[in-house]
């Protein structure tokens, strides 16, 4: 209950929180050491690739390539059972740490643990699967688009990613923006917008053929209330394999709020187009959403 009184309490100045916490260098590395605790204890993120390997048999006897193994927090659920692993990490701050877990698990005789940027590196043989946790809301933030585009050139005919496909969708809202934000992560309820609109998608993103980095579309959207809307709640919808999804939690993609360019007022039942411009790996500062 003490706990429960704390978030009370601090249930305004943690709105931001999530945000600081996600917040990366340019470089792609560095990230706070409070985030990787958030990854590695969101059950539901871990299972739902759990569940992905299991349908493939946990890749067992298979050639992997991970990239943005991080603190193995999924590399270990897969590794006691393929025949090799390719594992890709940028941050050099964690190497010591990824080759002392490999030795310490009797794992190091088949695994390949490049150091280095995973869109320019080149692998030696193809590979049965591809997997790659390196998801942002729409992968505006992350490299996942460019990661895989580059990477699935090793990949087998057959072989498969991991995740395969991500589906964006958008929703007219009404927001506060305190300290000159422009977005945030939502982590409470208490922070959730005023939905005025009904939701549609603004792209499909399949990680087998996309090729183009910047997304310019156009979404039909119909009002559900009346009122002022200033911003955009966004959704990421992951197919990680066929029938294994993940739909977004506070450790990744959790549903974001970002600002229109202009706030309009809407009626309910008129139609909206929601126009959208931004590109994959960048920043969602530079996303632009628009009536």
């Amino acid at each position: 209950m003490d706990l429960l009184y704390k978030v009370i309490d601090n249930f305004d100045n943690l709105k931001y929180a999530l945000l600081d916490a996600q917040t990366f260098s340019e470089e792609h590395y560095g990230f706070p050491e409070i985030y990787y605790k958030v990854m590695e204890t969101d059950r539901v993120r871990v299972n739902a690739f759990i569940n992905a390997f299991k349908k493939y048999d946990m890749m067992r006897d298979k050639v992997v390539c991970e990239a943005g193994v991080g603190t193995l927090a999924l590399t270990k659920h897969f590794l006691p059972y393929v025949k090799k692993a390719y594992l890709i990490e940028n941050n050099p701050n964690l190497t010591e740490f990824i080759k002392k877990e490999l030795s310490k698990n009797g794992w190091s005789h088949k695994v390949e643990f490049i150091v280095g940027d995973a869109m320019k590196l080149e692998l030696p043989e193809k590979v049965d699967y591809i997997v790659g946790e390196l998801m942002s809301i729409y992968c505006a933030n992350e490299y996942q688009v460019q990661i895989f585009k580059h990477l699935r050139q090793f990949l087998k005919p057959e072989g498969k990613l991991i995740p395969e496909k991500i589906i964006n969708l958008a929703q007219l809202t009404y927001a506060e923006f305190e300290h000159g934000h422009t977005h945030y992560p939502l982590l409470f309820t208490r922070h959730w917008p005023e939905l005025l609109s009904t939701q549609g998608i603004v792209n499909v993103t399949d990680l087998y053929t996309e090729n183009q980095l910047e997304i310019n579309s156009q979404t039909s959207l119909i009002g559900y209330l009346s009122g002022k809307a200033n911003s955009v709640l966004m959704h990421s919808l992951v197919e990680l394999a066929e029938g294994i999804n993940f739909t977004g939690t506070d450790s990744l993609m959790p549903p974001t709020v970002t600002q229109l360019k202009k706030e309009i007022d809407i009626q309910s039942g008129q139609k909206y187009v929601l126009n959208s411009n931004y590109t994959y790996g960048t920043n969602l500062n530079q996303a632009k959403f628009w009536i």
